[in-house]
């Protein structure tokens, strides 16, 4: 009996070994894509030396020149169910917005349209939807100024929803779209004063799965050498803003030469959107500074429900930027007119666009790229003011008092050979920053009203040190810019499995093998149990009768109540654990399923429906393997993660209900039935299976069809295994836990004794 005990944890030993190897060994080839290299020696991207000089460049006067503008908006979701938003505010921010604003350059970071069914479960590519994001663009003639370069777009997640491969003829991108170039886009402006790079990187999915398993962007090898190539263009460039339709929290990037990190060096701002300003405000200000690579990201909220766009001026290489609005009234605007939508053709009265420049707002310095030592040798403070009518008063105040200089109007209308126009509304006011240069925060208010009467208030805060004022928008959304969700989810999936496996399964099978007579520890356990109980419900007793009055000794007995508490529940729960263990035909599934999420795939089904046999793919914890190769895809790890989740409350609840109640409390007190065998108990977790189990399984068999079923261990057959275990173990009226052979101790040695 000894050898077959030792045998078995042996055997028990190796198998997870080796389930836990075949396992490192798929997260090896899962994450390949990602450092595959084929490296050229020659190249590679400096970062911006620090601290740019100011000297050779002209004083930020009363001049026009030096000032390049741009529009960056994001997540239009352009589609043909949702009678709200989306379209309808596109088209006004074509005909509004950007003639208002008459930038140089137009650019938005993806999602153009919704891709989902009607029922908004899962998704597929509207060809409706696409033809009427192109009228829109074809109305607007955005796509043919500036000899194309001044409108780009690029790809979200749901524009390459069920696509499987950029060649497709689902990827209607390449049609429909301003720039048709999947993979994103290198764009340079010259100007007279300076050059600069728009370097744009596509972060979808080689294939782009159906969602829900399309939220997170990942970059492989490849994707990081075409972006390394067009950050090596980029040098020289007085600065370079990088686009990207994900935030660098949402993204896996692999390396090429250079890892992420090492090429943002060389980047003055990240501009992104995906994340729609999240909800109940915890996404209102989702920025963050990066101050080891020396850039700004900042997400911009989205056009389809809040109808906001993002005005970028560039002074002299001060990066400055507003966000608007559209005054179109009710949010999200109705559109009843579904795709067909128009605009009249009188654009809508837009309130003034204030943008200061200098000084620049303290809360976004780029001492790693802007010569901000100009600000000090400055002798105007300067101002772009947009408006549809005329603007009869600029008013700036510092620090609440009216400045004595009069702001006047010096801007430009700059039109190229083709017609094209970019408006430079410079408002400038003389002032002195040696006034100001005393260490601390002060405050410029400029407000600017039109003819009509219309208004407009901002107020920046400024300074003129180098470093940037805290913005404190942790509660807004700074924190989630600054994490690494796939360090996250994969630390915390790594580390919640090998605590639920080793702690719930194969510790307690080997305790109970490992016992020489299991009979005789059931029953001294359950005499150690009886005890504990017997304590705390005396500390309890003395805690209610309330004949104690000093306070030191009530914490002291509250203290210790907790203390004998905790002992008790983890005691019980390891008690519960082995018992469970010993239980063959229910441990070998809790194994199975144990060792499966480690080596054998989620679920399989058809993952690209559009691409019929070619889309079948199977999800694993650490990646999604689909056309012979792998998607090393953050979605899996996430789905992973509550399948995890899912199995580890069965393990802990499993056990409990398959014990008998007499292990853990006696007839012999009055302490009742525990609550946790209650009606209500039962309730909850039949709800907690039908809810985080049954309910995704239909999800899963609606969006990747009936075989996910047949092949899902994670959930499928998770629930079928836990709704048969729960029955038999604590449903059925001759439960399981009745054929214990634990033995309930006499109340003469007993808990009643101690009591």
């Amino acid at each position: 009996m000894e050898t077959r005990k030792v045998l078995s944890q042996v055997v028990l030993v190796l198998v997870t070994l080796l389930c836990w190897l075949y396992g490192l060994h798929l997260y090896t080839e899962a994450n390949r894509p990602l450092l595959q290299q084929d490296r050229s020696p020659h190249s590679s991207v400096s970062s911006a030396p620090l601290g740019p000089s100011s000297d050779h460049l002209p004083v930020l006067d009363d001049g026009n020149d030096g000032v390049l503008t741009f529009i960056h908006a994001s997540d239009v979701h352009i589609s043909k169910y949702v009678p709200q938003g989306g379209l309808i505010h596109f088209l006004h921010f074509l005909h509004t917005a950007v003639p208002l604003i008459s930038p140089r350059l137009v650019t938005i970071t993806g999602d153009l349209t919704d891709g989902k069914d009607q029922q908004k479960l899962t998704s597929l590519q509207q060809p409706d939807e696409w033809k009427a994001y192109q009228r829109a663009l074809d109305s607007s003639g955005v796509k043919n100024r500036f000899n194309g370069t001044f409108y780009r777009d690029q790809r979200g997640n749901h524009d390459c929803f069920n696509v499987f491969a950029s060649d497709s003829a689902d990827n209607y991108f390449n049609t429909y779209s301003a720039t048709k170039e999947v993979g994103g886009y290198f764009l340079e402006i010259k100007e007279s004063f300076g050059s600069y790079a728009f370097v744009a990187s596509d972060g979808c999915p080689r294939h782009g799965f159906a969602r829900p398993l399309n939220f997170f962007g990942y970059l492989d090898a490849h994707g990081m050498q075409l972006l390394e190539g067009r950050l090596e263009r980029a040098k020289g460039s007085n600065h370079t803003f990088l686009l990207n339709h994900y935030p660098v929290s949402t993204m896996l990037y692999g390396r090429y030469n250079q890892t992420f990190a090492q090429l943002a060096r060389g980047v003055s701002v990240f501009l992104c959107g995906h994340l729609h300003q999240l909800v109940g405000g915890i996404g209102a200000q989702l920025q963050a500074y990066k101050a080891h690579e020396g850039y700004w990201e900042l997400e911009i909220g989205d056009m389809k429900e809040h109808a906001l766009y993002r005005v970028y001026a560039v002074d002299h290489d001060l990066v400055s930027f507003v966000d608007v609005t559209l005054p179109v009234g009710r949010l999200p605007m109705p559109n009843p007119q579904m795709l067909d939508a128009t605009v009249p053709v009188e654009p809508i009265p837009h309130p003034p666009v204030v943008l200061v420049t200098n000084p620049k707002d303290a809360r976004y310095l780029l001492p790693q790229h802007e010569p901000l030592g100009i600000m000090r040798r400055s002798t105007h403070i300067r101002a772009l003011v947009w408006a549809d009518s005329n603007i009869t008063k600029v008013e700036m105040k510092i620090d609440g008092i009216a400045h004595p200089h009069p702001a006047v109007f010096r801007g430009k209308q700059a039109t190229d050979a083709h017609g094209d126009t970019v408006k430079t509304p410079l408002w400038v006011a003389p002032w002195d920053p040696a006034q100001y240069d005393d260490g601390r925060l002060h405050e410029l208010e400029v407000t600017a009203t039109d003819a009509q009467g219309k208004s407009t208030s901002v107020r920046i805060p400024f300074h003129f040190s180098p470093e940037p004022v805290p913005l404190d928008n942790d509660s807004r959304g700074g924190w989630i810019m600054r994490q690494s969700f796939p360090d996250i989810f994969r630390i915390s999936g790594l580390t919640s499995y090998l605590l639920m496996s080793v702690l719930l399964v194969i510790v307690p099978r080997l305790y109970y093998l490992a016992l020489g007579e299991p009979r005789a520890w059931m029953a001294a356990r359950t005499l150690a149990h009886h005890k504990d109980e017997a304590r705390i419900r005396h500390l309890g007793s003395a805690l209610m009768r309330g004949d104690i009055v000093n306070p030191f000794t009530l914490a002291k007995l509250g203290l210790a109540l907790i203390a004998e508490q905790t002992k008790f529940l983890v005691a019980t729960q390891f008690t519960a654990q082995v018992y469970f263990a010993s239980l063959g035909p229910f441990f070998y599934p809790a194994y199975f399923f144990t060792m499966a999420l480690s080596c054998l795939p989620l679920f399989t089904g058809l993952l690209i429906p559009s691409a019929g046999p070619l889309g079948v793919g199977s999800v694993y914890a650490y990646g999604i393997y689909i056309a012979g190769e792998w998607a090393p895809l953050l979605d899996s790890w996430t789905y992973a993660l509550a399948s995890i989740i899912a199995l580890a409350v069965l393990l802990v609840y499993l056990p409990v209900a398959a014990a008998p109640p007499a292990l853990f409390y006696s007839p012999y007190t009055s302490s009742g039935k525990p609550w946790y065998r209650g009606v209500a108990v039962r309730l909850a977790v039949a709800v907690y299976c039908v809810v985080y189990l049954g309910l995704p399984t239909l999800m899963t068999v609606y969006t990747y069809g009936f075989a996910s079923i047949l092949l899902g261990y994670s959930r499928a057959w998770l629930f079928v295994a836990a709704s048969v275990a729960l029955y038999v173990l604590d449903w059925r009226p001759s439960a399981a836990r009745n054929v214990a052979y634990v033995q309930v101790p006499s109340p003469a040695s007993g808990a009643r004794q101690e009591e």
